[in-house]
């Protein structure tokens, strides 16, 4: 899982080193701005996806499969009318939002609404796979979409398409991978079924889906904050500051994103691996402790690299040494590092019963927002806030999953 998923990342990497090199600064804002912004809208899907592990992962354990097949279909009918209605609302404010993100183009806007539609559909068979752990399934489909997204960018954008070939290579690697994994999902389903029959009864009741749209909720708030957390101050520098700035913003945000998204098959393997642990406490915090130190490990030395060649960075990233990049690199890099220790600390709240993590995340959602609105003088003030706000997460975080473990070891 993890080898496949470090791929699926350098095929991301690489599709934003060439967009780097071929679109001028200006032309790669626009770009980061609309992904930053199909990242906060895709929050339902990542939520449908999240549940879905959940609760797949429950019914494997207990070989209910038919449960299985019927939450996948249900929620795969609620994704498709979700995506559909958002695909309407994204073209009818086309104009605001190209005004808000200062981006004179509607089609990059409708081709957004396009990719927001599939992107809506696809965590329904991701979530089934991964509930499943059919990792290397999940893999594959990852690696089809990374592929095709880098295959199909550089090719529009070599014909001269610029910023609409690289948002169109999005949208059509969406739409690739979401066939695909559909036909694994419905390949790996009768599998499934073939050897729980043989250990359950053939009947089996209807399941009544209330529990999902109950653990939405706290799914939901949590990934809408931390994508608000991690991609707001990229939409804010879009609005508040010159197109080239932005731009500068964007590339130096990339060697953040790279860190942050590090620890991600961590989170992927460990998640269902926590929810199939459900009320063992003590085997739950030992994988979180594994899961924390080896993000420490892979954060820490992308950290040390960070602060030591940023200008060897910026060249591998961009082909040339942007000197308004520099002093940013350093910051990103630390606040992306803290943020990707929240993730994982957040993904172990959510495979518990205690949602007391939610207050706090809420709140420092809005203070990021309001802090940045309110001092935006340079883009280091922005990333100042942005690291005040990710350091404390991740300190209540951490106090919240390992404090009440304490207490329960001394009564």
């Amino acid at each position: 899982m993890f080898i496949g998923i470090s791929l699926f990342n350098l095929s991301n990497l690489l599709y934003h080193f060439f967009m780097i090199r071929a679109l001028p600064p200006i032309d790669y804002g626009h770009l980061n701005g609309l992904i930053a912004l199909f990242m906060i809208i895709s929050v339902p899907a990542s939520t449908v996806q999240t549940t879905a592990t959940k609760f797949v992962s429950s019914f494997q354990a207990q070989n209910q499969f038919g449960h299985v097949k019927s939450l996948l279909r249900h929620l795969l009918l609620l994704m498709s009318t979700v995506g559909l209605s958002l695909f309407l609302l994204i073209s009818l404010g086309s104009s605001f939002i190209s005004s808000f993100l200062q981006i004179s183009s509607y089609g990059l806007i409708l081709l957004l609404g396009m990719s927001l539609f599939f992107a809506m559909v696809i965590p329904v068979p991701w979530g089934g796979l991964q509930g499943l752990q059919k990792f290397g399934s999940l893999t594959l489909t990852l690696l089809i979409n990374g592929g095709f997204k880098l295959a199909l960018g550089i090719l529009f954008v070599f014909f001269g398409l610029g910023v609409m070939g690289a948002i169109a290579a999005v949208a059509l690697s969406y739409f690739i991978t979401t066939l695909f994994s559909l036909l694994l999902l419905k390949r790996t389903l009768p599998k499934e079924n073939k050897i729980a029959d043989q250990e359950r009864n053939p009947a089996e009741p209807s399941y009544n889906f209330s529990a999902v749209y109950r653990y939405f909720f706290p799914v939901g708030l949590t990934l809408l904050c931390f994508m608000v957390l991690t991609n707001i101050d990229l939409i804010l520098v879009k609005h508040f500051f010159m197109p080239i700035e932005a731009g500068y913003y964007s590339i130096a945000q990339m060697v953040g994103k790279i860190i942050l998204f590090l620890p991600l098959p961590i989170v992927m393997v460990m998640f269902p691996k926590l929810s199939s642990l459900e009320g063992q406490g003590e085997k739950a915090l030992s994988t979180l402790g594994k899961s924390l130190g080896i993000a420490v490990f892979l954060c820490g030395g992308a950290i040390i690299l960070s602060l030591l060649f940023p200008s060897l960075i910026i060249r591998i990233l961009s082909g040339k040494v942007y000197l308004e990049c520099l002093p940013l690199v350093g910051m990103f890099s630390i606040n992306m590092a803290l943020f990707s220790l929240t993730l994982i600390l957040l993904h172990y709240h959510l495979s518990t019963r205690k949602r007391w993590f939610l207050y706090p995340l809420f709140f420092f959602t809005l203070i990021e927002i309001g802090l940045i609105i309110l001092f935006h003088n340079t883009l280091n003030q922005v990333l100042w806030v942005v690291g005040i706000v990710a350091f404390c997460l991740a300190v209540i975080n951490f106090y919240l999953a390992y404090r009440p473990a304490q207490s329960e070891k001394k009564e």
